[in-house]
């Protein structure tokens, strides 16, 4: 059982055997169930201390915007503390915020061939299924297909095929190569990943197991966070997905996601939003957008981040939708 072996039920479990002792008869199997559940329900608890503690803050449940501090200052304030913020003045001097637009896109690539997500709406679990969905078009023709559409969430770019776009689309990859905040925060060559799609595109609840940086390019995001100790409450059934929609929650499906907080904000052009790792983030567009991401800080936790994590769900394999 994948679960035996997360280090806090190891631990319950070594505890018990030491202070039970050879005389006192157990059934191993039903002492470890039995400490399983004291180590989920006591994570449960632990968490949902957590919260009532960060209520105390004044300003808990709205999003601050500062403007970019020492990256020193940043690591203190906001990365040691798994506290989200958006950074309002990183991109003044950012050759995508200062060059970038389909027709720049066009001029530089409209004959490459790039890879995206369609098909959509055609399955519920889009995110989870997403190499199910990937089909090839031209670059030009996928942003004439924006602007002829008003709002849709069946077509988009997402991080799933940086390696091919990062030759595909060279030049801007190498526009966004060099991008910093105060040329302190990142280290180099770059690492990250480029979005584009049109109004009404959603990358569902999902946490992220890395600090990201998203940067929003053009247009507008607004994003519903849920804090990283929320964890009991938003359904995490497989790998690092919620089954709840963060838009409309269906409380009588989904009981438990009524005792998360959702921060619910606006990312305008220009901002960047600090994700820390372990927040659970939704995102809809509200224009046509370009966001990009960045991870690759100077100051890292450990190159492993996912190390230990159970991906698995007994109640989800991903796969592909049938036809309709």
């Amino acid at each position: 059982m994948a679960a035996k072996e997360h280090p806090y039920i190891k631990g319950a479990i070594e505890v018990y055997t030491r202070d039970a002792g050879p005389s006192i008869p157990r059934t191993m199997a039903g002492d470890e169930q039995f400490y399983v559940e004291k180590a989920l329900n006591n994570q449960q608890w632990l968490l949902h201390n957590f919260e009532k503690m960060a209520r105390l803050e004044e300003d808990f449940g709205t999003i601050g915007r500062i403007k970019a501090p020492s990256f020193d200052d940043f690591v203190s304030q906001y990365i040691s503390k798994n506290r989200p913020v958006i950074i309002t003045d990183a991109m003044h001097d950012w050759v995508p915020k200062q060059k970038w637009s389909f027709e720049y896109f066009r001029e530089a690539h409209s004959d490459a061939v790039v890879g995206i997500q369609d098909g959509r709406e055609s399955d519920p679990h889009y995110e989870q299924n997403q190499r199910f969905l990937r089909t090839e078009v031209r670059f030009g023709d996928f942003l004439n297909r924006i602007d002829a559409t008003e709002s849709s969430n069946d077509f988009y770019m997402t991080a799933g095929n940086m390696g091919s776009h990062r030759q595909a689309l060279h030049k801007l990859f190498e526009d966004a190569a060099e991008i910093d905040i105060r040329g302190e925060y990142f280290d180099f060559p770059a690492e990250g990943s480029l979005w584009i799609g049109p109004r009404g595109t959603v990358t569902p609840l999902h946490f992220d197991m890395i600090n990201n940086f998203f940067c929003q390019i053009i247009g507008r995001k607004r994003v519903r966070l849920v804090p990283s100790w929320s964890l009991p409450w938003v359904y995490n059934e497989y790998h690092v997905y919620s089954e709840v929609d963060a838009a409309n929650p269906d409380i009588g499906l989904y009981p438990e996601f009524e005792k998360a907080t959702v921060f619910d904000f606006i990312v305008e052009p220009g901002e960047v939003l600090f994700i820390p790792l372990g927040w659970w983030h939704h995102l809809e567009s509200l224009d046509p957008t370009v966001s990009i991401t960045r991870k690759n800080l100077k100051v890292r936790l450990k190159e492993s981040y996912g190390d230990g994590f159970i991906k698995e769900s007994r109640l989800f394999t991903p796969g592909q939708a049938a036809s309709q």
